[in-house]
């Protein structure tokens, strides 16, 4: 029987804004058994982006900030994440070129696969260095 279990992004908001207390307390106790190896928890790249999201527009909590508390939390043992490499990219991209987490996510994803083009009317993507706009 696999001990694999899946994370909403809620989970994460509740652990690291101590909010509300008993749901931040469930989570804790969650983690600890994670920890332990009771359960290996899963985290997909749309969890960590809504809740890269969620931390800066909700909370309003600086970039700089969310990309320590996501690392941290990202790195716990047992955690799988998704495309790690890619996050932990685009997290470093999304603090320091001051760009959205999506832009940064799609720019690291392109770059690791070799794709120096894009296509977009976004102006992020001027700021990175290494592709180019193909209109």
């Amino acid at each position: 029987m696999s001990n694999i279990v899946y994370a909403d992004t809620n989970i994460f908001l509740r652990y690291l804004t101590n909010e509300p207390k008993d749901l931040s307390e469930k989570v804790s106790g969650f983690f600890n058994e994670m920890e332990s190896g009771k359960y290996r928890l899963f985290v997909c790249d749309l969890v960590v982006s809504e809740l890269v999201y969620v931390l800066e527009k909700v909370f309003e909590i600086p970039k700089k900030e969310i990309c320590e508390k996501v690392k941290i939390l990202m790195l716990k043992k047992n955690i799988i994440l998704e495309n790690g490499q890619i996050i932990f990219k685009a997290l470093e991209v999304y603090r320091d070129f001051n760009i959205n987490f999506v832009d940064a996510y799609i720019y690291s994803h392109s770059s690791g696969n070799g794709v120096k083009k894009y296509f977009s009317f976004n102006n992020h993507f001027k700021k990175l260095s290494g592709i180019e706009s193909v209109k």
